[in-house]
């Protein structure tokens, strides 16, 4: 049976290629039409993570005192990732600083394109993967160093080994993406592998509760605009012409 000649045509590289380089190129065509500003730092967000493990290393808090005392309103500065963040933030705060920064983003990039060159998408898939990477939200957080571009990769991880997708919960805003492939072995490895990292931090996670129960304007959805962002491997592995 003949697939329908739309079909067809996006499935050819050339034709999906063009697809996805003109979604991709979208914000960056409104930018430099609209000049807007980029409001945003950059590497503001692994800096400030880089900063607090470098404080809690020292003998200092982790979180600050004001978001476990009672309810506060969430401002940049306040840490809301779990403990279990600081094997990715203490190593980068004891490296200088530009180091830190490149490793920071080419590590889990090189992770994300490994895998989903390891699955081979279909062209036709190609321009959907564009569109999770032209969602205003992902340059953003790639923008600013965001730790949830790891969780991109353990995403990347998990469309090759499934007990990649637990790592997801380095955001548990973004849990349901951690419960990929659940039926799998691999993936309880992968859960039981987190949770001995999760271990030696012991009475940190009564700190991190409470942050996150005293935290006002940071709701259980606040991270649902980052949603696409780790949507892009589950689309290439969805697309997928080999295991």
């Amino acid at each position: 049976m003949e697939r329908p000649a739309i079909v067809a045509a996006l499935d050819g590289p050339r034709v999906a290629l063009a697809l996805s380089v003109a979604t991709i190129l979208l914000p960056v065509a409104f930018v430099v039409l609209t000049r807007a500003p980029l409001d945003q730092p950059f590497a503001k967000d692994v800096q400030l993570y880089v900063e607090a493990a470098d404080r809690w290393l020292a003998g200092g808090p982790f979180y600050e005192p004001r978001q476990l005392s009672g309810p506060y309103e969430v401002t940049h500065g306040d840490i809301l990732y779990p403990p279990v963040g600081l094997w990715l933030f203490a190593p980068a705060s004891l490296l200088p600083l530009p180091m830190a920064l490149v490793l920071w983003w080419t590590i889990p990039a090189a992770i994300t394109a490994w895998a989903i060159r390891r699955v081979d998408p279909r062209p036709a898939v190609w321009p959907v993967m564009a569109l999770c990477l032209a969602w205003p939200t992902t340059p953003l957080k790639i923008w600013t160093g965001n730790p949830v571009i790891w969780c991109i990769a353990a995403m990347a991880v998990a469309i090759v080994w499934r007990g990649g997708a637990v790592f997801a919960l380095l955001k548990p805003s973004l849990f349901p993406f951690a419960l990929f492939g659940i039926r799998q072995r691999s993936w309880w490895v992968g859960l039981v592998v987190f949770l001995a990292l999760c271990l030696p931090f012991g009475a940190m996670w009564v700190d991190w509760l409470a942050t996150v129960v005293n935290a006002r304007g940071a709701g259980p959805l606040y991270s649902a605009l980052e949603a696409p962002m780790l949507a892009l491997p589950l689309v290439a592995w969805l697309g997928r012409r080999r295991e």
